[in-house]
């Protein structure tokens, strides 16, 4: 049975948990497994939510973008408490084109453009003092009014998802809506799921 297009259902739950002020609205869980592995999991600020893909930006030398490296295929979770709605996906994880980095880049806040020149995403450090010299030194080096550089490392990357799971909850019985869509070919396919 042929299904309407998930990913729009997808930005319709998003939508409604902005409108909400749910916390979480604009964030998601990315699960990765390491070379040898090991599953991780850590929530990410969605950048890009859109009809085939949905994106986020790393440091290029972290442990997550390490992982996508060995294992395109992850695992992201939006969870919206306030409307008891969560959507796990499944899909193969690619980076940005560089014009998408720039883009994002350019998106941020200076003071994250500065910060993301400051810091090796996920790095053991001695103490909080590396980074915070690591920042006064990055706004010495691009002062006010000058433009900050993309980082080399810096990295956007798009999943493009294979398999998308809903779960409308809150039902006193606990028998709550589930239902799973996959991709075949070109078509999404749904089905209904016990809870």
């Amino acid at each position: 049975m042929t299904s309407p297009d998930p990913m729009t259902v997808l930005l319709e739950w998003q939508a409604a948990a902005q409108e909400a002020g749910d916390p979480q609205a604009g964030l998601m869980a990315l699960s990765t497994v390491s070379p040898a592995g090991e599953p991780s999991v850590r929530t990410v600020s969605v950048k890009l939510l859109e009809s085939r893909r949905i994106g986020f930006v790393t440091d290029s030398r972290s442990p997550k973008a390490r992982d996508i490296a060995a294992c395109p295929r992850v695992a992201v979770m939006f969870t919206w408490l306030s409307l008891r709605r969560q959507v796990t996906v499944r899909g193969d994880a690619a980076r940005m084109s560089a014009a998408e980095d720039e883009q994002e880049f350019r998106r941020r806040s200076r003071l994250a453009q500065l910060g993301a020149w400051a810091s090796h995403q996920s790095s053991p450090i001695p103490d909080r003092g590396v980074l915070d010299s690591a920042m006064a030194a990055a706004a010495r080096r691009w002062p006010e009014g000058e433009a900050v550089p993309v980082p080399p490392y810096w990295a956007g990357y798009v999943i493009a998802p294979t398999e998308i799971e809903f779960l409308q909850a809150g039902r006193p019985d606990r028998l709550h809506d589930r239902r799973r869509h996959r991709l075949i070919g070109d078509a999404w396919v749904g089905q209904a799921l016990g809870s």
